[in-house]
């Protein structure tokens, strides 16, 4: 890493922009081993496991086994722990960060466990690119607390800043709090629109229009919010 850091801030979650998104992965794979319902598993994470694993305030182990239980196994198959670390494939972006990384601060603010996300970034030699990594079971902060993308900025001005997600709720949590924010869309066309912001003279540079963004009439969030 260059010792002299850009002043622009590029801060980007993890899965779904970076690596692919390991959670609706799981919950399928947990519907089909319970005899479930997919959204039936999502919500129970939701509503009785979600802030309690992104947080830290349980262990690894301890979500497992709680997720076991709660669909009637004595115990988390190995398949479960073996779909999460799957499921997180390099996605195209991760081509770009080493060089957004000499023309812009990169944080990563994501909710994860780190015991699972930074091995995943590390063997795809991401992790070294970012100048400060903001992972929610460290941090204890979980998006879209505003206070996880205040803590991310370090004091920093928001306008300085672009962050991208792909989930609605997250992106819209980040503007309210100042910061010009892109949801990733599957084409990747995000991509492009990142390559312009950096290119741009001015911080406060107009994204495009037809990037896709958060909608508030988007009423999917309540289940995006399991990550």
């Amino acid at each position: 890493m260059d010792d002299k850091i850009p002043q622009r801030m590029l801060l980007l979650d993890a899965c779904g922009v970076l690596v692919g998104e390991p959670m609706g992965p799981l919950f399928s794979a947990v519907a089909a081993s319970c005899g479930s319902r997919v959204d039936q598993v999502q919500l129970l994470f939701r509503d009785h496991l979600r802030d309690d694993l992104w947080s830290g305030r349980i262990s690894t182990r301890d979500f497992w086994d709680r997720f076991a239980a709660a669909v009637g196994h004595d115990c988390a198959p190995r398949q479960w722990h073996t779909t999460i670390v799957d499921s997180m494939a390099p996605l195209p972006a991760g081509d770009s960060v080493s060089g957004w990384a000499q023309r812009a601060r990169l944080t990563l603010v994501s909710n994860h466990r780190h015991e699972w996300l930074l091995p995943v970034l590390h063997k795809l030699g991401i992790e070294r690119h970012f100048h400060a990594v903001e992972i929610s079971s460290v941090t204890g902060l979980i998006k879209p607390d505003s206070a996880a993308f205040l803590h991310a900025l370090d004091g920093r001005c928001p306008r300085s800043a672009l962050y991208v997600d792909d989930k609605a709720a997250n992106v819209r949590a980040a503007r309210d709090v100042g910061i010009s924010s892109l949801q990733a869309d599957p084409a990747g066309d995000w991509i492009d629109e990142v390559e312009r912001w950096l290119g741009s003279a001015s911080d406060s540079a107009h994204l495009r229009s037809d990037v896709r963004r958060a909608d508030p009439s988007d009423h999917r969030e309540s289940l995006q919010r399991s990550r």
